[in-house]
């Protein structure tokens, strides 16, 4: 028997540990919810694989967990979080004809428990690995890694090759081998309140103010090179007859290149104000760098193509805007692969969902992968 008769032998059970963790919502911010969540994962990894995880408590999200197999010189990381972005009720689990439908299926906890199933399948088959995987789940991704990355830079510093469980992109399960960065910020004016009839004072509305600010950051994006910069939000002012005295935008701005993000940063950080009686307050930073394709990735990528080709399967790379806990490792200069968890739609969606069919291909895959960098 080979992995990919074994997993699909064990579809239905595979499945249903989905479903297991699926149902065990786990909003970010919601400690009580997510930490349930982790007991339950943490639970699945020993009744699966026979290891026992090591759990970090955390004071305002759900637990980190760490969870270590085999051993040897050579440390392959895997990563993967199990927050979601949904609060608890806001979607259900079900199933409808080849597609799992609920709170955090392709985002990612199929590709959690797919990638968990992939190592039981390499040990049933008695394939042996000449290294330590180190598999870290995070609580905490789904909202920008606040302590997941302290948490993920000191357990990987030592790896040798990273592997992220994130859904590919689409039904063609692209694999991800360049992401784009991201910095946010908060620009607060300040201003001075007036009667907007018997006082006007245009030079101290804080709203105005910002209206030059968004100019000044327009005129900052670069699309043609991966730079963009977005103002999501707006609010400020007290009514609409008194000058406003503060607003606040929030701003989202994503790179391609390591060093558009400082360039990016360091404008955004000296903004002054236009106006003259106003002033400015700016809070944020750089949250990740760049996920860039180097050779080291290319070759990860061409040996999960080697794989995908033995399984009769055709996949392809990727460019991503968005961002995931790879782009830390990549920064860190270790060779990291994102994109190998299970396939589906609809992330951040009502309509998330995973395509069940498909488990089976995608955890031999990632089962491949595994075992070719036993040679490597």
């Amino acid at each position: 028997m080979n992995v990919l008769q074994y997993l699909t032998e064990n579809k239905d059970q595979i499945l249903r540990d989905i479903e297991w963790i699926v149902t065990c919502e786990s909003p970010s911010r919601r400690k009580d919810l997510s930490d349930e969540c982790a007991d339950a994962i943490y639970q699945m990894f020993y009744e699966r694989l026979g290891v026992y995880g090591e759990a970090y408590e955390q004071e305002e999200t759900g637990k980190h967990l760490k969870f270590e197999i085999g051993r040897g010189d050579k440390t392959v990381v895997m990563l993967a979080h199990y927050d979601t972005v949904w609060e608890e009720g806001d979607l259900s689990y079900y199933i409808e004809g080849d597609k799992a439908y609920g709170p955090g299926t392709v985002d990612m906890k199929a590709g959690l428990v797919q990638s968990m199933w992939a190592i039981k399948a390499l040990q049933e088959l008695d394939v042996e690995l000449d290294y330590k995987i180190k598999f870290l789940v995070t609580a905490d991704e789904e909202i920008k890694s606040p302590t997941g990355q302290y948490f993920i830079k000191d357990e990987a510093k030592d790896a040798d090759v990273v592997l992220v469980v994130e859904p590919p992109t689409g039904y063609e399960g692209l694999i991800k081998t360049e992401r784009k960065g991201d910095a946010t910020y908060d620009i607060k004016a300040i201003g001075v309140a007036s009667h907007a009839g018997n006082d006007p004072k245009p030079q101290a509305n804080a709203i105005n103010e910002l209206a030059h600010q968004i100019v000044k950051l327009e005129n900052l994006a670069d699309l043609e090179n991966g730079t963009s910069i977005n103002v999501g939000v707006i609010h400020g002012g007290s009514k609409r007859n008194v000058t406003a005295a503060e607003a606040v935008m929030e701003v989202d701005c994503r790179f391609s290149k390591r060093e558009e993000a400082h360039r990016i940063d360091e404008a955004i950080q000296a903004l002054k104000p236009t106006l003259k009686e106003t002033d400015l307050v700016v809070e944020g930073e750089i949250g990740r760098y760049p996920m860039e394709r180097t050779e080291q990735t290319v070759e990860l990528y061409e040996m999960a193509k080697e794989v995908a080709s033995d399984l009769g399967m055709e996949i392809g790379e990727t460019f991503a805007g968005g961002v995931s806990d790879g782009n830390f490792t990549s920064a860190m200069g270790i060779p990291t692969l994102d994109g190998l968890g299970a396939i589906g739609d609809g992330l951040h969606a009502p309509h998330e969902h995973i395509v069940i069919s498909e488990l089976p291909r995608r955890g031999a895959l990632l089962a491949g992968v595994l075992e070719k960098l036993n040679k490597s």
